[in-house]
């Protein structure tokens, strides 16, 4: 896969902006990792067998999702960045259809069957599930390493093509560095 097509996206007010993807094929499963706190469940956000982001949600909620549902067609990744420590940081999330996902977290009330849902009649009007932002992981790139200083669209565009195209290098090791006052 070449590098994905990133729109023109203006900075919004507030310091912060979004970019995003075309629809990616991704793969997310549960993953062991020792830093996940207890009662939560770490799962890999996977492109082409190529780690790209990593999380951990509340183990209840993983239990429940239909991870392979909800990305079992290729999806719109977001990416929404902002100026932090150590440089700038960013949420990656995955837009995801809001059906099976919705399925699989409320509880059918006896009562619910004889009123209509707003979200199952937009789906059927629409003929799609609505889409709802799906938290992969952050995304960090240190203040020495920017390669557009004075540009946060443009700087967060190439942290996520980075970060997709699997050019990372060393980050986590430099993030500590910096964290921790090396050189």
């Amino acid at each position: 896969m070449s590098q994905p097509p990133f729109p023109d996206q203006p900075a919004p007010s507030d310091g912060t902006v979004m970019v995003s993807t075309t629809p990616i094929p991704l793969t997310v499963r549960v993953i062991d990792d020792d830093r996940v706190p207890p009662g939560e469940t770490g799962f890999g956000a996977y492109l082409a067998d190529r780690l790209v982001a990593r999380n951990a949600l509340p183990s209840e909620l993983i239990d429940r999702l239909p991870l392979a549902a909800l990305f079992a067609d290729p999806v719109p990744l977001v990416f929404q960045v902002g100026l932090g420590i150590p440089g700038i940081r960013g949420t990656l999330f995955a837009l995801v259809p809001f059906g099976p996902m919705q399925a699989a977290v409320e509880p059918e009330e006896p009562w619910a069957a004889s009123v209509p849902k707003f979200e199952a009649e937009a789906a059927a009007e629409t003929g799609a599930a609505e889409p709802v932002l799906f938290p992969l992981g952050i995304l960090v790139r240190t203040a020495r390493d920017r390669k557009f200083p004075g540009d946060l669209p443009r700087e967060a565009a190439d942290l996520l093509r980075t970060a997709l195209s699997g050019e990372t290098h060393e980050v986590v090791d430099r993030v500590l560095d910096d964290l921790l006052g090396a050189d």
